[in-house]
């Protein structure tokens, strides 16, 4: 058996997946330069006067507060009437609008060093819907170097942390290679170990590696592992759900001939929605986290014909080229006679179910849309994934939750970022209506600001603008 999904990705995600670990141990002082796109220096602090905070802490809204920003931190939160704020501060007059944490895409994809300008673009477009942290999933050395330089604000992108290349049975088909590597990786300054299909006795030796020298690893599960034993070794995240519908087949059905396509969906049939308590129940004791990427699925799940679905606004921000190959491969799907809607629908139905009871249990959740995969357009897929998680029976304030404090949790950094408050990295949406009333109000921005850089929503939107006038230029000139 095998997932259509797990080796389907875009060409430059392609190339990101292979490149040899001899790149990975000289990248920090390597890489083409990107073109200049520095973020504007902010002198003094800024403060957000009278403005109603989502703190993210817990459910609840302060009205009439002050928040100020200093040398990319947040200085000060407090009531209006007590926060003295500094006379060199520039003041964004906040009164009717609502300001909260920064979301954080955990899959994401960053391009890598073949073209810098598209990466760039790529990093702006998470910045722009509110995506002020990317848990980078398409492990490339060059990341590694684009991680500190966005840090040091030399380019502008949402805060990275780095998985490694996409681990293989190549690179680790031995327990003795995934020992190695998951060293060699861990050296070389990835932040997570990307899993990919390697044999069960090198995913033990992985795991017990990673663990003793506290390296993280997510993504995928191997078939000869499955559900369980990635649960076992308490592997770090598991990433789309991925093994869950094999462990929720019913007991004594065969699955030897089945082809599992959408993650799962040629079992449809053979689904038993009473073994989600157990899946559950193992998932909490494993303490193992999962991002749903619900969109991924219900893309192609999905009766809108691909065709309309390309259309979709955000779709002027990506190449023509890119938009083509999502729709070819969507009507690929549903042209397969094994394709059966009824069967798609019902995998939709059961990840949306699993994630209630997952997240009612208390097992941890974190956002993520893969993107740019499947029509999921960086930074605008997020939006989408919180919708489908909403749809899914969680509340507003709950989806908001696994986007901003639970991946500072995930990460060690509750400290740092993923709420409002004295203290914490300045990466902030503000809005025009209450998140916590309307997922969509998320949508609603006033200006977006990361690591105390301050960008108003005219500024985005003519960044947006240049972005889709260089995809337009490159459409036209391709066609001449």
């Amino acid at each position: 058996m095998r997932c259509w999904l797990s080796d389907r990705v875009s060409p430059w995600l392609a190339r990101a997946l292979t490149w040899p670990l001899a790149l990975v141990l000289c990248a920090c002082g390597n890489g083409v330069e990107p073109a200049e796109t520095q973020a504007t220096p902010t002198s003094g602090a800024i403060a957000f006067v009278g403005v109603n905070v989502v703190p993210m802490d817990r459910e609840i809204v302060l009205a009439e507060h002050t928040v100020v920003v200093r040398d990319g931190r947040i200085v000060e939160v407090g009531p209006t009437a007590e926060v003295q704020i500094p006379s060199d501060a520039e003041l964004i007059e906040a009164r009717g609008h609502w300001l909260m944490p920064g979301l954080t895409e955990m899959h994401g994809h960053v391009p890598g060093d073949d073209d810098p300008t598209f990466t760039e673009d790529v990093l702006f477009l998470y910045v722009s819907n509110g995506v002020t942290t990317v848990r980078n999933m398409a492990g490339h050395p060059y990341h590694l170097r684009l991680r500190e330089r966005i840090a040091a604000g030399e380019v502008v992108g949402p805060t990275l942390y780095a998985a490694s290349p996409w681990l293989t049975a190549e690179q680790a088909g031995t327990p003795a290679a995934a020992d190695r590597i998951v060293r060699e990786y861990h050296a070389a300054g990835f932040d997570l170990i990307k899993l990919g299909s390697i044999p069960r006795d090198a995913y033990v030796q992985l795991a017990q590696t990673a663990h003793a020298i506290g390296m993280p690893f997510g993504g995928h599960i191997p078939e000869s592992v499955g559900l369980i034993g990635a649960l076992e070794a308490r592997q770090t995240s598991i990433d789309h759900f991925d093994r869950y519908a094999e462990f929720l087949v019913r007991e004594g059905a065969s699955i030897e001939s089945r082809d599992l396509r959408i993650f799962g969906s040629g079992l449809a049939d053979l689904l038993d929605e009473g073994r989600i308590p157990e899946a559950v129940e193992r998932t909490l004791k494993a303490g193992t986290w999962n991002v749903p990427t619900l969109s991924l699925v219900e893309h192609l799940a999905s009766p809108e014909p691909a065709e309309r679905m390309i259309e979709w606004p955000e779709m002027r921000y990506v190449p023509k080229s890119l938009r083509e190959r999502w729709a070819a491969y969507k009507r690929e799907v549903v042209a397969r006679d094994s394709f059966r809607p009824a069967a798609a629908q019902r995998l939709v139905e059961i990840r949306r179910k699993l994630l209630k009871a997952l997240h009612d249990a208390g097992a941890p959740i974190a956002l993520g849309s893969d993107a740019p995969q499947y029509f999921n357009v960086p930074g605008f897929s997020i939006h989408r994934e919180m919708q489908m998680m909403v749809e899914a029976g969680l509340t507003p304030y709950q989806v908001l939750e696994t986007g901003t404090a639970a991946p500072a949790r995930y990460f060690g950094a509750p400290e740092e970022f993923g709420t409002i408050a004295k203290g914490r990295r300045a990466d902030l949406i503000l809005l025009q209506a209450n998140p916590l009333e309307n997922i969509a109000n998320v949508r609603k921005r006033v200006g977006v600001m990361i690591r105390g850089q301050w960008w108003p929503e005219e500024r985005i939107q003519a960044r947006l603008e240049q972005i889709a006038q260089r995809v337009a230029t490159m459409e036209s000139g391709a066609a001449e």
